[in-house]
């Protein structure tokens, strides 16, 4: 057997019988293993008190103290509560066999010895036992990969659990900044607007009338930047929480037309809005405004003047579809390969708020589940949002349009 060596097992030999001993003895050793020699039960607690055998050849028929004694003494001791204790015996009797197994015996050779068969017994013992040894230094072995490995995973998790509240401490910090920055550029900029508009007022002859439109014109870009900024930073780190509600869109669209009407007149722009008055979806209304916002007022500075904007939906299976169809100048390839990147460069973006639109959009199409798709086509671009369908907005909203918004 592979890793088995009787050099490296020591037996006790335990009768009273000196010629036993020296027969015994000498088989023994010249199979290989250490042995040693007690004539009475004395001796033998005596050695096993002061040496670690490996197996115990015991006679049970001893003066003064019985092998049966001898065996429940050697039981109490515990380093040997698992070493193999092999009676010898004359008796053949199935009482006195059965009592040595009670006592904790674990097999029994009767005189006279068959050497083969002594032998056999011998190394099957000693065998097992080896295994059992083996399994109990790989058992303990891997008890204590498992201890280290623990010890370092929980290190590691310190470390993490750590390095997660930096990021959360991070994060709030990131939070609060942007919220501090926001209300911080807002107020002087209600302050710029307010004066603004005084100053128009008491311009009589317009004189600076150009002046005041291009101040006025970047005003609002700097206040629009900073509640993008404070709504990205909030969608992105999951700190926004939706106020779901139904919503009708026909009238979402026109309020969005009529906030960028002047702009439209301007161009001379054709709007054709192809939106049924039942169709609802189940949205934030903040959000949703700034997202179909974004969308509708980039249709309306990259369509030529004089162009067609179309606003369609139509309700699917699951789904609520709107789309936004321009006549402009479409989006060049490299914009389409950064579409819903931040400040992604692109020909169809413009100076002031370079690739914020598309990107916010998609955050508040994410948020809501829902999906945004961007094509162009021979005429210009046309922009898609996917809503998915809820039994609220089937259900309990479908006759509710003239009470919504």
């Amino acid at each position: 057997m592979s890793g088995f060596e009787p050099k490296k097992f020591s037996i006790l030999m335990v009768d009273d019988n000196p010629k036993n001993l020296q027969l015994l003895g000498t088989t023994l050793r010249n199979e290989g293993y250490q042995v040693e020699f007690a004539t009475n039960g004395r001796i033998a607690l005596n050695w096993v008190n002061k040496k670690n055998f490996d197996l115990i050849l015991l006679d049970i028929m001893m003066p003064e103290m019985s092998g049966y004694e001898v065996c429940e003494q050697i039981r109490k001791i515990e380093a040997y509560n698992d070493v193999p204790i092999v009676f010898l015996t004359a008796k053949t009797e199935k009482e006195s066999v059965v009592y040595g197994f009670k006592l904790g015996a674990q097999d029994y050779i009767t005189k006279p010895f068959d050497t083969a068969e002594l032998l056999a017994r011998v190394r099957t013992h000693l065998e097992l036992r080896y295994h059992k040894l083996e399994l109990i230094n790989i058992n303990k072995h891997l008890e204590e990969l498992v201890e280290e490995r623990t010890r370092e995973l929980n290190i590691l998790n310190q470390r993490l659990q750590k390095a997660n509240e930096e990021l959360r401490t991070l994060d709030k910090a990131k939070s609060e900044f942007l919220h501090i920055i926001a209300h911080e550029i807002r107020t002087p900029l209600n302050g710029i607007k307010g004066s603004i508009d005084i100053i128009k007022e008491l311009n009589e002859h317009n004189s600076f009338g150009s002046l005041f439109s291009i101040l006025e014109e970047s005003v609002n870009r700097l206040e629009r930047f900073s509640l993008f900024a404070l709504k990205i930073t909030q969608l992105q780190t999951g700190k926004y929480e939706l106020d779901l509600q139904p919503i009708a869109l026909n009238s979402l669209v026109q309020q969005i037309l009529q906030k960028f009407r002047e702009a439209i007149q301007k161009k001379q722009l054709k709007i054709t809005v192809h939106l049924s008055k039942e169709l609802f979806i189940t949205a934030d209304w903040e959000l949703i405004n700034t997202c179909f916002s974004a969308i509708i007022d980039n249709a309306v500075k990259f369509t030529h003047s004089s162009g067609n904007i179309m606003i369609e939906g139509e309700e699917g299976e699951n789904h609520i579809l709107v789309k936004i169809t321009d006549e402009g100048p479409g989006f060049s390839e490299k914009a389409m390969q950064n579409l819903f990147k931040l400040f992604s460069p692109g020909e169809r973006h413009i100076n002031e708020n370079e690739g914020i639109d598309l990107a916010m959009a998609k955050l508040i199409m994410d948020a809501h589940k829902g999906e945004i798709q961007i094509n162009n086509y021979s005429g210009g671009a046309v922009v898609s949002l996917i809503f998915p369908k809820t039994e609220s907005t089937i259900n309990e909203f479908s006759n509710k349009a003239e009470n919504v918004l």
